[in-house]
């Protein structure tokens, strides 16, 4: 298993970055505005990546990105970048770079808001962070989660029109799951270390569990989970 492999990786590299970066010595919290504009693009890719920090993502923004980062050295800065292929546009938001910046000395929290107006295929990858996603509303064609050390929360909760498959790759923490009543969740669960919550879920056999809608809608949330080290919980959100 890919998670389980790098697992060791991992945790010796936040060990050496916790105990081998000293030098740095924390500034004032700068506010920066993130802000994409909304062009012709009939549908989005949205690549986020934050190395540290506290992240939340939502629905909301009249452009397609709209947002704040605050942070405390230049490393932590975020680059946005756009390009418009086609009818799509791709979205990348991403830290330039926090090597010799002490965890316990950072302050980086981006707060950003997604346009619900078209369709998104979401990335989102996190090193060690908090990250809170609530993506009610937005419409999804496709989520690929990535983490590393970090406490996870992601809200699929409400009422979904279109079908879309989710993919959550867990390395150490804990990962909170809100997923629909209303309309059908398949899970797929690749168990790493640690515990799996999955409460008013059935269960069709080894690490697979569905809720009671599943297969009596058109519409199917497909989540497939690879865990690491730390607890994952799923929740219906009634």
């Amino acid at each position: 298993m890919k998670k389980m492999i790098i697992l060791g990786a991992v945790v010796g590299a936040s060990v050496m970055m916790l105990a081998g970066c000293f030098s740095f010595i924390p500034g004032k919290t700068k506010e920066e505005s993130i802000e994409v504009d909304k062009d012709k693009a009939t549908n989005l890719n949205v690549d986020i990546e934050l190395g540290r920090g506290e992240i939340t993502i939502e629905k909301g923004a009249q452009q397609w990105v709209e947002g704040t980062a605050q942070y405390n050295h230049k490393k932590l800065a975020p680059k946005v970048s756009y390009k418009l292929k086609g009818q799509t546009g791709k979205v990348k938001i991403e830290q330039k770079g926090s090597k010799g910046v002490r965890l316990s000395e950072v302050k980086n929290n981006w707060t950003l808001m997604l346009n619900e107006d078209v369709p998104m295929n979401l990335d989102v990858k996190t090193g060690a962070a908090v990250a809170n996603l609530d993506l009610q509303g937005l419409q999804l064609e496709s989520l690929n989660i990535d983490t590393g050390i970090s406490d996870l929360s992601i809200n699929l909760g409400g009422d979904w029109t279109k079908s879309f498959d989710t993919t959550i790759e867990s390395g150490i923490g804990t990962t909170t799951v809100i997923l629909p009543s209303t309309v059908g969740v398949k899970i797929t669960v690749e168990k790493g270390i640690g515990a799996v919550d999955v409460a008013g879920f059935i269960a069709q056999g080894k690490g697979v569990y569905v809720n009671e809608a599943y297969g009596q809608e058109d519409v199917t949330i497909n989540i497939n989970v690879e865990m690491g080290i730390g607890d994952v919980t799923f929740k219906l959100d009634k």
